[in-house]
């Protein structure tokens, strides 16, 4: 039989292009030969795996999981203990690698076939060494997904993956923290174009010093913060009723304590058991109508329909001022 080394390039070109994903990574496995071919080869020259979610858990052991659009699931299972990777019912010795390097390395590997948009991506580092520095630079490139889960402890940790997704294709971001009374800073998080760009964020741990400036302009945002003045809540009404794009935004905080001066800003709100309701027309709406509620320890805008309003409630007629 000819080695790999007799075989022509353009004869294992055409034996790649005809191979699915499941089947490269088996023939990879092959020989050292094979292994460094397929690795050398373009992109554009491996066949799409087409997964539509990718995710990856940082515990005791890792595990890579993938899913592709027929629901058939690959999972790489990186043992500490056995210092062992284990993949397609075959389990390799590790030696002298790190698990963390090898699942690295493997996450590189098979997001090279990745050309379509992923659905999902999931990361959870709670357990976080992939933190320390991003598993996507060696890439060159930036991942397609529409919705994008990271679950950390630090601010490094959603930053060491965040960056690397194609704002573009991304629309739905959720920054989920090891644990909930986290109190985690987000100015770095902020300037990226993933969270300027995003149609939903959903921000789960306490963000520390969080600026309206920063929130304004994504259409829907549910973010936890410490505190938040009167002023800045008049500021992002203003916002919600000039704007089309915006559709919610949900603030939760531990304790509100300006609402004497909310209802100085906007005068008396409707009372309905323990919410407070304020109602505002729109800029270019006579049906739609902007719903301030204040429900301790969750405040936030919303639309309704104008005969959804509360009876007794004062509708406020638009004004930009």
């Amino acid at each position: 039989m000819a080695s790999i080394i007799e075989m022509p390039e353009l004869v294992l070109d055409q034996i790649i292009e005809f191979l699915d994903f499941k089947s490269v990574l088996t023939l990879r496995q092959v020989c050292r030969d094979f292994r460094n071919f397929i690795d050398d080869l373009k992109v554009s020259k491996l066949p799409d795996s087409r997964f539509t979610e990718i995710g990856m858990k940082v515990d005791k052991d890792i595990c890579l999981r993938i899913e592709d659009q027929d629901r058939h699931q690959y999972k790489f299972i990186y043992s500490e203990i056995e210092n062992s990777r284990s993949f397609n019912g075959k389990t390799t010795t590790l030696g002298n690698w790190n698990i963390v390097d090898v699942a690295v390395r493997d996450l590189e590997l098979v997001l090279k076939f990745q050309k379509s948009t992923l659905s999902w991506s999931n990361f959870d580092l709670e357990d976080c060494p992939l933190s320390k520095e991003s598993p996507f630079k060696k890439l060159n490139r930036t991942i397609k997904t529409k919705n994008l889960v990271i679950i950390s402890d630090s601010q490094s940790g959603f930053m060491s993956i965040l960056p690397f997704f194609d704002s573009k294709t991304l629309e739905d971001i959720y920054l989920n923290p090891t644990n909930e009374e986290m109190q985690i800073g987000i100015d770095e998080i902020v300037k990226t174009e993933q969270w300027r760009n995003a149609k939903k964020i959903h921000c789960n741990f306490h963000a520390l010093n969080v600026k309206v400036e920063d929130i304004c302009h994504l259409p829907r945002v549910i973010v936890r913060t410490e505190s938040i003045s009167a002023r800045d809540l008049d500021f992002l009404k203003k916002i919600f009723i000039t704007s089309s794009k915006l559709k919610y935004c949900d603030l939760r905080m531990r304790n509100f304590e300006e609402k004497e001066e909310l209802c100085n800003l906007w005068g008396p709100a409707f009372i309905s058991g323990s919410s407070s309701y304020w109602y505002f027309r729109l800029k270019d709406s006579n049906k739609n109508i902007l719903v301030f509620r204040l429900r301790e320890p969750s405040l936030g805008y919303f639309f309704t329909k104008s005969n959804f309003v509360w009876n007794g409630a004062i509708v406020h007629d638009y004004n930009e001022n």
